[in-house]
């Protein structure tokens, strides 16, 4: 008589598989080169660290983050087209925010975007700022996406990277 009992190999089954998950979420994305052009100048930000996460509202954040001196962050929402809630960028001495949807236009074609438009002047600074900055979103991770029965894409595990719970703008 056989007795229905855990065995030594579906408990290394049952370790293995979560293991091995584990390992694949914590791989690095692929490499993304985000171009941005600030009044004029061009920057460029190759990095693996590039995050985009659906939010419950239906919109998304992109982050670009190479060092703490060289991010980009982009909050948006589709309303029938895409509307750029606020976006934000860093780039060592050149530093930039806008709040204002009327000053920013986006567009998309397959996982690239491309966001353009004015910032206000900076504390100390009387001119506006123009610019233009064009990123890939490789991976899209959140809740809205299975949501809407999209598949998710190599979901990001925001918790891989050096133990710190990584957080994009809400």
């Amino acid at each position: 008589m056989r007795c229905h009992s855990v065995t030594a190999r579906s408990v290394s089954t049952i370790v293995t598989v979560p293991l091995l998950g584990a390992l694949i979420g914590c791989q690095q994305g692929p490499q993304v080169v985000t171009s941005i052009v600030f009044d004029g100048e061009s920057r460029s930000i190759t990095t693996t660290d590039v995050f985009c996460t659906n939010q419950l509202n239906g919109g998304l954040v992109i982050l670009v983050q190479d060092t703490p001196t060289r991010t980009v962050r982009v909050q948006l929402t589709q309303q029938g087209r895409l509307v750029v809630q606020k976006a934000g960028l860093r780039y060592g001495d050149m530093t930039g925010f806008v709040a204002d949807p009327r000053e920013v236009t986006a567009s998309k074609a397959d996982d690239t975007f491309t966001f353009s438009g004015r910032m206000p002047p900076n504390p100390g600074e009387s001119q506006w700022h123009t610019f233009k900055i064009q990123t890939t979103c490789p991976r899209v991770s959140g809740r809205a996406a299975a949501d809407r029965g999209r598949p998710l894409r190599g979901a990001v595990n925001l918790e891989c990277r050096a133990g710190r719970r990584r957080t994009a703008m809400s």
